[in-house]
């Protein structure tokens, strides 16, 4: 191949390459990582969250997301069994986000989380979908 031709054959992958990264960072991001995301910018503010924290929760905040759409999504689940799976994940996310936050922070965080467990079961008894 001459060497005019194998520039060109590079400079038409390297643009290929170019716009394929583009496209891929303009895919909107899931459900699941919206919420994630929306959720740990409320933590955020309401627990000072350092920039450092924040990265160290979201893959946390967005397994969590994962999981618990999943346990929703399960039909062969009755509502106690859902609601138990439901509070395992939260639990096994407590455990997950504790040594990243301030003995301060992580107590705020706990009332938090109890106000969204109560929230959840107002729901469960009202009959609205998880």
């Amino acid at each position: 191949m001459k060497p005019k031709n194998t520039i060109l054959l590079l400079l038409c992958v390297l643009v290929l390459q170019l716009f394929a990264q583009f496209a891929v960072a303009q895919t909107p991001p899931s459900p699941e990582k919206q919420e994630a995301i929306a959720k740990l910018e409320k933590l955020s503010s309401e627990l000072q969250l350092t920039p450092q924290q924040k990265k160290q929760m979201m893959p946390i905040m967005m397994e969590e997301a994962k999981k618990m759409k999943a346990v929703k999504a399960d039909a062969s689940l009755g509502p106690l069994q859902k609601a138990m799976q439901l509070k395992q994940v939260g639990t096994d996310m407590d455990t997950k986000v504790q040594p990243i936050l301030n003995p301060q922070q992580y107590q705020k965080f706990q009332q938090i989380r109890t106000q969204e467990r109560e929230e959840m079961i107002q729901k469960m008894r009202s009959g609205q979908s998880m």
